[in-house]
């Protein structure tokens, strides 16, 4: 906890990948490892990063396999327990792309477009603002990584693969729309042996990207 007073907040909320799932499946990364910790470690003092991942959290839909993974269900009390928020940084849309979901990444857009209303909505900042919104793309789904299939047979099937190929395209366009700033992940950071969770490198490839963005945000 950053004890500031004046410190600029940021809610990071996502998934596994905002969690800091390893892509070997044998837990967590450390705290100094994951994006967000080295994101609070390289913005400082100034600013306080609120880590808010979870393994399997959709946009907006139920998970049969795990309760509570409804994004939108649990965004609006996630917002009233920690604002004021300054800035929302939102990372999702790879779980809703299991093939169960059918979903593609034009439906996947429109389901993060009322998570950005959401916030706008419930959230405030410290002057009584809305607060900014940085939309990240996911990083791509990788099908030929060393150990998908072992870990992800009957999970995502070849359309997962080719929307998750078109979600950097449709959220950079929510983000025009929208007047959210934007960061495509897989343009900075890739998967690791399983496909889908961010390499050991990729943790602090983003964090570094996302400090540049941040910092252009908070100084206007």
């Amino acid at each position: 906890m950053n004890t500031d007073p004046d410190a600029i907040k940021i809610l990071c909320y996502g998934d596994s990948n905002t969690w800091g799932q390893k892509p070997d499946k044998t837990g967590r990364y450390a705290v100094d490892v994951r994006w967000t910790g080295r994101l609070q470690q390289s913005l400082g003092d100034r600013y306080y990063v609120v880590e808010e991942g979870l393994g399997s959290r959709t946009t907006d839909l139920d998970y049969d396999r795990k309760p509570g993974r409804n994004g939108k269900t649990y965004l609006i009390p996630c917002l009233a327990s920690h604002t004021p928020i300054d800035i929302v940084v939102l990372m999702l849309g790879t779980n809703d792309l299991k093939a169960e979901y059918h979903r593609s990444a034009e439906d996947i857009s429109i389901a993060i477009s009322g998570l950005v209303s959401d916030v706008r909505e419930f959230a405030q900042s410290q002057s009584g603002s809305v607060p900014r919104v940085i939309l990240v793309s996911p990083i791509e789904i990788n099908s030929n990584a060393p150990r998908f299939a072992e870990f992800y047979t009957g999970y995502y099937d070849e359309r997962s693969m080719a929307e998750s190929q078109k979600l950097g395209a449709k959220i950079a366009h929510l983000a025009h729309q929208t007047g959210c700033e934007f960061l495509d992940a897989a343009t900075v950071s890739q998967p690791g042996e399983d496909g889908i969770h961010f390499s050991k490198e990729s943790e602090a490839t983003l964090a570094v990207a996302l400090e540049v963005v941040i910092k252009r945000v908070s100084a206007n």
